[in-house]
């Protein structure tokens, strides 16, 4: 008798903590995005998109047939586009005498929920890099293209 009530509570006890784990968790996005302008290369940028959560980054922005490049100034910018409007998902910049050669994003965390719904309406994905150095007379800006749907003609979800 001891033997099947301590059977029949572990049995309980399993079905009550797999209840708690087996939530739905919803749907994962995951995009690693790359590519380039006339000056810039990108390399490795990711997106994950959850009902949860958001981060976007881990990319590595190299400039073009440069081993260094000092500036005074540098800075990017990720947008998305959906419906013509932009959204800005991403951004870093650094300022003063430095190697702007190889930099790297950095990341971005959120949470998910509403943007996960904007995330597949997703027209096109693109990255604006600036920068201000001693070779050029005022700002330089550059626009690399990550997604673009009509060039692409696939949905961001099928582009991978």
């Amino acid at each position: 008798m001891k033997r099947i009530l301590i059977s029949l509570t572990l049995t309980f006890l399993l079905v009550a903590l797999s209840a708690c784990n087996n939530k739905d968790s919803g749907t994962n996005y995951y995009l690693s995005l790359s590519g380039e302008s006339d000056h810039w290369k990108l390399d490795g940028y990711e997106i994950l998109m959850s009902p949860d959560e958001f981060k976007a980054g881990y990319g590595t922005l190299t400039m073009k047939g440069e081993d260094k490049h000092m500036a005074d100034f540098f800075s990017f910018h990720v947008y998305t586009v959906v419906d013509g409007e932009e959204n800005s998902l991403h951004s870093g910049s650094v300022s003063g005498e430095t190697d702007i050669a190889k930099q790297t994003t950095g990341t971005i965390k959120g949470e998910g929920g509403e943007n996960l719904t904007k995330f597949l309406e997703v027209n096109e994905i693109y990255m604006d890099v600036r920068w201000n150095d001693n070779d050029t007379d005022g700002d330089q800006e550059e626009r690399i293209v990550l997604y673009n749907k009509d060039k692409n003609g696939k949905s961001l979800l099928d582009s991978e």
